[in-house]
């Protein structure tokens, strides 16, 4: 009885962790989309007219250090405090002090593509969650730490479904998107 019991508390716990990772994925896919936008990311000196933005953002949080960077990098904080009420909710687990655990966001540019020579940003966010069951077992953390990146480009979309940067200019009719990358 007492290894069956072992043996769903642990099954329990990995369906929570996979729960965790699809919505830190989730979230960390619509903050970067939302961040690529801004500058410098979003060349706005050629791409204003397209959709880039210059501004919007409100005070950059302390994890946004890097000055060239700190719209992206505040908006993709924002997008994460605005809709983390799901990932909090489940990485906060059961019986822990009060206070949320709040996950970590990692927000900066990523490396610029040089074919098709477009500029890149990352969003990575950290939750250490708890186990809910398997932690009256024996030997086994009390935490877990679950991770979840998302890249995304801008560019302009092509005919043929690609997207290109701005050297070579844009063809005629191109339009600006954002994408995830690998």
């Amino acid at each position: 009885m007492t290894s069956m019991l072992g043996a769903l508390s642990m099954v329990i716990d990995a369906g929570v962790y996979f729960v965790i990772q699809r919505q830190l994925q989730n979230l960390a896919d619509a903050a970067a989309l939302a961040a690529v936008w801004y500058s410098p990311a979003c060349d706005a000196a050629n791409m204003q007219d397209a959709g880039c933005q210059t501004s919007g953002w409100g005070a950059p949080p302390p994890t946004c250090t890097v000055v060239g960077e700190l719209g992206p990098c505040t908006i993709s904080n924002e997008w994460v405090q605005a809709n983390e009420s799901a990932v909090l909710s489940l990485c906060a687990g059961p019986n822990l002090p009060a206070g949320a655990i709040e996950p970590a966001v990692d927000a900066h540019m990523g490396t610029a593509l040089n074919v098709p020579s477009l500029n890149t940003w990352v969003v990575t966010l950290d939750c250490n969650a708890p186990h809910w069951f398997g932690r009256v077992l024996p030997g086994v953390n009390l935490t877990m730490d679950i991770r979840a990146s998302s890249s995304t480009a801008l560019g302009w979309l092509t005919d043929g479904g690609q997207i290109v940067g701005n050297s070579p200019p844009p063809p005629p009719n191109a339009h600006l998107v954002a994408r995830l990358i690998i």
